[in-house]
């Protein structure tokens, strides 16, 4: 008797790979909305649209330090190739791409001055030293800004530094039983460092790690505090009003405001307090639905910047209005390019290899971006010569 297979449909398999991708089960949907709420108010602020919206960076920062504080401290055994590679994977491929792209795009028929800066903001950029050359060079709300289309690469810089910290914190911690204390104290001293440059007027600290640590550490000390027990309604309550200062934050807020201030607490409490309440009937209604531009969320950060840098420098006029917006929709086509073929390439990759060709892949990746920024570096040397 002749057996035979069900074959599924193509569009049932396509409808499974779509909701694999964009609405996975094992991951925290909620979460997924918070980066997308992050990176809409991000994208929105440098269209020119949303006056608060650099608070996105602020969101991004205490998420990153609740997940790396998951991966790295929570972890038992911790497991640093595992970590490290884990992150290079994620991160590298897609940054190396967008870099050379834009790279071979537009360095070869800007001005020379312009060639110079250019290139060498790319360089640290793939060495996640970019916050650093940032500092020294351009104000981030400054007009001229929009001249460097790998300027907001400095926010990975930090993120990469952080990763860093955090690696060494998971390597020292074991050994004392002052865990609590040691990221309690870390907050402490980075939140009292970033309000004296407030109070000073230092406003370069908006790249500096030491003004950021308090947000990181703060995404961290979910994981070593106790969760609040509150009841379905108290705890929608505070949901939505976490919620609402989140908005009300990207919708209000003045450059002033800006990292390193004070003001800046109160929409990092917020993300804090969404975190801590997971599965609540708000979350499922407002950002359960918007998790799919969260899941391809760094991917559209990558390239959101370089797409509006270029359209000013070929039109010769500032872009804004309708342009803007066909400028933007372009961006999101290639950003779920990005996340499809690259991003998810990589990652797939680095978690069904043997751990030893998963080590090498590592290294060859970090070769690959050092190589990269030595010809970004030279290119930006001889422009500046000559």
């Amino acid at each position: 008797m002749q057996q035979t297979t069900a074959v599924m449909p193509a569009q049932s398999k396509w409808q499974h790979m779509l909701q694999h991708e964009f609405f996975p089960k094992d991951r925290r949907r909620d979460i997924d909305g918070l980066r997308a709420l992050a990176i809409i108010a991000v994208v929105l602020f440098h269209a020119g649209w949303l006056k608060g919206g650099f608070v996105g960076v602020d969101i991004f920062v205490v998420i990153s330090g609740y997940f790396m504080g998951r991966s790295a401290l929570m972890q038992q055994p911790f497991q640093p190739a595992r970590f490290v590679c884990r992150r290079l994977y994620r991160l590298l491929p897609a940054l190396f791409c967008m870099i050379a792209i834009v790279s071979a795009s537009m360095l070869w028929w800007v001005l020379q001055s312009d060639r110079a800066d250019i290139a060498i903001n790319g360089a640290y950029a793939l060495v996640y030293l970019s916050n650093f050359w940032a500092s020294g060079h351009v104000g981030y709300f400054q007009g001229q800004a929009i001249a460097y289309p790998f300027l907001h690469t400095w926010s990975l810089s930090l993120e990469m530094q952080f990763y860093t910290i955090i690696f060494l914190m998971a390597l020292v911690l074991p050994f004392t039983r002052h865990r609590k204390l040691a990221i309690s104290g870390i907050f402490a001293m980075s939140l009292g460092y970033s309000i004296y440059s407030h109070v000073v007027g230092d406003t370069q600290g908006y790249y500096n790690i030491l003004d950021r640590m308090w947000q990181f550490s703060m995404g961290t000390m979910i994981w070593i505090f106790p969760r609040p027990q509150l009841s379905r309604a108290l705890a929608n309550v505070l949901y939505l009003l976490a919620l609402a200062v989140l908005v009300g934050s990207c919708l209000f807020y003045v450059l002033e405001f800006a990292c390193p201030s004070y003001m800046m607490l109160f929409p990092c409490l917020a993300v804090v307090g969404i975190i801590m309440l997971p599965q609540t009937d708000v979350a499922r209604f407002t950002l359960v639905p918007v998790s799919p531009v969260g899941v391809i969320s760094y991917s559209i950060y990558l390239w959101h910047w370089p797409a509006i840098v270029m359209a000013n420098y070929l039109l010769s006029f500032q872009v804004f209005g309708a342009t803007m917006a066909g400028v933007l929709g372009l961006v999101m086509v290639i950003s779920l390019l990005s996340y499809v073929f690259v991003e998810r390439v990589f990652l797939d990759y680095e978690g069904r290899v043997t751990p030893a060709v998963r080590n090498r892949g590592a290294v060859a990746l970090v070769a690959a971006c050092g190589l990269l920024a030595s010809v970004l570096a030279y290119v930006s040397y001889v422009s500046r010569v000559h």
